[in-house]
């Protein structure tokens, strides 16, 4: 019987649903991609089984599918779900820390139930849970030998999540979601209208601000992955950054027009993400924002369990 891990799904799966990152991934060597594919392909039919549930009950009780199939993997024991074999396979190639799929699994947990109040704790563990945790859980697979740099892996994926909520206001919006924090934003929350135009544009601005700190602590680490992956990764950092970029151009407004980046842009990008790879290994400095990125992202982790040297 064919594995469900070698089935075109899986690199079908990050082209159709992340142009940036797919892009990105072509930088890999073939072994990697496919790896990263298959992870990316299970994270995705977590995301969807959730999104396209048709009831809340019906989402909740995917969710403990999905739960029960990592609590069955980390036990050695074979999947319920054939998607759970995409997982099941990486671990038998890779030490995966599979405290963070289950992270992942309560963030998408924590999306089925109305938040009143979302503040910008809040707003850090939902990014780690739903983005630190799949750089996390890519380490391994990427290489990454030194579990002491596994904050800086969180720390990417949290800013690239910041930068995703950024530019996705009005899609969330429209779904009765608004993940900026009540305090960047004057308690906007969605309720029978249009978002305030002045509370958006202060809540984006606030979280690209954040973001930054995360970007800069996760490139920070990059140079502990295996050579052939770090271009990939340094990459689609950058790819992400420019999104933000975009969003400050144009004044922090989201509301009407959702900021991309072109296939033009991002080879600019890969040159000067390739100058960055040959330019020396200098240790980057960090700033206060990098370092509170950092520490946050420690936190989560252990809130998580998983475990780095001392």
């Amino acid at each position: 019987m064919s594995s469900v891990g070698n089935s075109p799904t899986a690199g079908e799966s990050i082209r159709r649903h992340s142009r940036s990152f797919s892009f990105a991934s072509r930088l890999l060597p073939a072994g990697k991609r496919a790896d990263v594919e298959r992870l990316y392909a299970w994270c995705r039919w977590c995301d969807d089984g959730v999104d396209t549930a048709a009831s809340p009950l019906q989402a909740v009780e995917f969710v403990e599918r999905a739960t029960e199939d990592v609590r069955r993997i980390a036990g050695g024991k074979s999947p319920v779900a054939a998607e759970s074999r995409w997982l099941a396979e990486l671990v038998g190639r890779h030490d995966l820390p599979l405290e963070a799929a289950l992270a992942l699994l309560d963030g998408m947990r924590s999306d089925l139930t109305a938040v009143a109040g979302f503040l910008e704790a809040d707003l850090l563990r939902y990014c780690f849970r739903v983005a630190g945790a799949v750089g996390v859980l890519l380490c391994p697979v990427l290489g990454l030998a030194d579990r002491r740099l596994l904050p800086h892996a969180a720390a990417l994926g949290m800013g690239m999540q910041m930068t995703n909520i950024a530019r996705d206001v009005a899609e969330d919006w429209h779904r009765s979601r608004c993940y900026l924090p009540l305090e960047w934003t004057d308690g906007l929350r969605p309720g029978g209208g249009p978002p305030d135009p002045r509370q958006v544009r202060r809540g984006v601005q606030t979280i690209l601000e954040v973001a930054d700190g995360y970007y800069t602590a996760g490139e920070a680490g990059i140079s502990g992955l295996d050579t052939d992956a770090r271009l990939a990764v340094r990459a689609a950092a950058r790819i992400y950054g420019a999104i933000g970029t975009k969003i400050r151009r144009r004044g922090f407004e989201v509301l009407d027009e959702r900021a991309r980046v072109s296939t033009l842009e991002k080879l600019r990008i890969f040159a000067r993400a390739m100058l960055t790879a040959t330019g020396g290994s200098r240790p980057m400095q960090l700033d206060d924002s990098a370092r509170r990125a950092l520490a946050a992202a420690e936190r989560l982790l252990a809130e998580c369990g998983t475990s780095l040297p001392g």
